[in-house]
């Protein structure tokens, strides 16, 4: 009680007066309350300097960044663009076949119309739907280490043995040609006779559009035949070695219904008259060159070619 009594009586340590009273004593004059704003404008000081320090160590903008800057907006912009502008083509394309359906059933061209349908499905001008599979190609999980690094399928030398590459999708989609798919898209990209996986630095192309990882490949034939041999063949056999040597994952799923979507960019290059039944002219059977029969259905072939 005497302590609290004494601080509630004399707050002010009485080293303080007797070192007042000692600096009276030496003929000092007696300290002001000058030094407090002197504190405060110091303490400015420290903080302004500090402050130009910190803008002046700031890494400037260099004309790389800035042309790095501009580039990637550009990029996406024109990537807009051309997104609008492949919208406007297939709504174009379908008025076009819609009005092409109708004037061939105006003029009473059924059989014409028939083999245009054909020619259309053979190309890969329109969406087709059927029983088939979807084949999931993905890189290699983060945390999954490599089996045996010294084992290259790939026959080259990768940057990152984990991740997939163009050759990778080229033969898999190859493997699926032969084991008889009918149609064939990666991620949406309908694969045709004149389509082309290649690379471009680390990015996967289909025709010049850039794929996301997972690659989603929809084939389009019987599933279970498709499957079994798809697996007996070469392409089976490649994509097995990537998951046992490299970690590359993927998975195959047979399902009663897929739907590969048609190639809008495709555009006729040449075409020849169609000869009536009046003017067609039947050639002579003993000039006629010989033909050989071919009892094997050609499938389009994915081939990388230089960018």
């Amino acid at each position: 009680m005497t302590l609290i009594t004494e601080m509630m009586e004399r707050p002010l340590d009485p080293g303080y007066a007797a070192a007042a009273e000692t600096r009276q004593k030496s003929g000092l004059p007696p300290a002001t309350s000058h030094r407090s704003p002197m504190l405060v404008l110091v303490a400015v000081l420290i903080g302004a300097l500090l402050s130009i320090s910190a803008l002046a160590l700031r890494v400037p903008e260099t004309t790389a960044s800035s042309a790095k800057t501009y580039l990637v907006s550009r990029i996406e912009a024109m990537r807009s663009h051309a997104e609008a502008q492949t919208r406007l083509i297939a709504t174009v394309r379908r008025e076009i076949d819609n009005a092409q359906a109708a004037a061939l059933s105006r003029q009473s061209q059924t059989l014409l119309a028939a083999e245009l349908s054909r020619l259309e499905l053979a190309a890969g001008t329109v969406p087709v739907t059927g029983p088939g599979l979807v084949l999931t190609v993905d890189d290699a999980a983060a945390d999954a280490g490599l089996k045996n690094p010294n084992v290259d399928p790939l026959a080259a030398t990768a940057p990152d043995q984990g991740k997939v590459i163009a050759r990778d999708l080229q033969i898999i989609v190859n493997g699926l040609w032969q084991a008889g798919a009918e149609a064939i898209s990666v991620n949406g990209h309908r694969l045709t006779s004149r389509a082309a996986i290649r690379f471009a630095g680390a990015a996967i192309l289909v025709d010049y559009r850039p794929l996301t990882r997972p690659y989603v490949i929809t084939a389009i034939g019987d599933p279970g035949s498709l499957s079994a041999d798809f697996a007996a063949g070469d392409g089976g056999s490649y994509l097995k070695s990537l998951e046992v040597n490299y970690k590359i994952r993927g998975d195959i799923k047979e399902r009663d219904s897929v739907v590969v979507p048609g190639e809008p960019a495709l555009s006729l290059r040449m075409a020849t008259p169609v000869q009536s039944a009046v003017t067609r002219q039947t050639p002579n059977p003993t000039t006629a060159p010989p033909t050989t029969a071919r009892t094997t259905k050609p499938a389009p072939q994915t081939t990388e070619t230089s960018p």
